[in-house]
């Protein structure tokens, strides 16, 4: 792909990350949010985080999705399909630069705490290299009845709102 003299290093940063990880990502290119999980989330999971991300200031569109086990249509992606390791997400974390962080399982936790050296503790707020984080055992689960998906909801109101930078 050819630069433009109006091209940066935040973009080179995030069209690597998109070229090397396609298989890994979807959402947004450059989210503020960025939604780590085992395996791809669900519909209801996916609109129940836009919707957070959204009521906390971050705009319908906030969100970069990870999961650490590739998407498996091949339809989808381009690159070849393996499970993350802690250097990949690392490198891909680094690369999407987002302002906060959800761990939506404990498989997402442990990698984030693994690829940062820090504590990424399911059902708690933290800090991973700066950014906010908040992370579940499993928010999918969560969402089955009304009690617990106000739970979910108390701990993602953990996370600053956008104004509150």
């Amino acid at each position: 792909m050819k630069k433009t003299a109006n091209s940066n290093m935040y973009e080179e940063a995030t069209d690597f990350v998109w070229r090397t990880f396609d298989a890994h990502l979807s959402g947004r290119r450059a989210g503020l949010w960025c939604v780590v999980s085992e395996k791809p989330l669900g519909d209801v999971a996916r609109g129940a985080i836009l919707s957070s991300a959204a009521a906390l200031g971050f705009g319908e569109d906030a969100c970069t999705f990870v999961a650490l086990a590739p998407n498996d249509d091949p339809a989808e992606t381009s690159a070849p399909t393996s499970h993350m390791d802690g250097n990949d997400l690392f490198t891909l974390m680094e690369g999407v630069d987002p302002l906060r962080v959800v761990a939506t399982d404990t498989a997402a936790a442990q990698a984030l705490a693994a690829a940062y050296g820090q504590p990424a503790v399911p059902g708690e707020h933290g800090r991973l290299f700066g950014r906010d984080i908040v992370a579940f055992h499993r928010f999918e689960d969560l969402l089955d009845d009304a009690t617990h998906k106000q739970k979910a909801w108390a701990l993602l109101k953990k996370l600053p709102r956008l104004d509150q930078n």
